[in-house]
């Protein structure tokens, strides 16, 4: 929740976009399961300005949880 919360708070800097994916990377001494993360996302993610969007999860072999970019578009002007 926190990773969408976080990126829905950081929305209204980039304009009227939509996202299109979602880029983290994840270190498998992070104590987070990519394929947790990808299911909770999804599930998170519903109903709010980042449905829909694509999580691509980069898997390291740190310790890092990190949000690592957004893919954006302009959001169509008939929306």
């Amino acid at each position: 929740m926190s990773l969408v919360d976080t990126i829905c708070e950081e929305l209204p800097k980039l304009g009227a976009v939509v996202v299109r994916a979602v880029h983290v990377r994840i270190g498998a001494m992070s104590g987070v399961v990519p394929d947790a993360l990808t299911f909770a996302f999804d599930v998170a993610a519903d109903g709010s300005r980042i449905a829909g969007a694509r999580l691509d999860v980069e898997c390291t072999q740190g310790r890092e949880l990190e949000l690592a970019a957004l893919e954006v578009v302009d959001e169509p002007a008939n929306r």
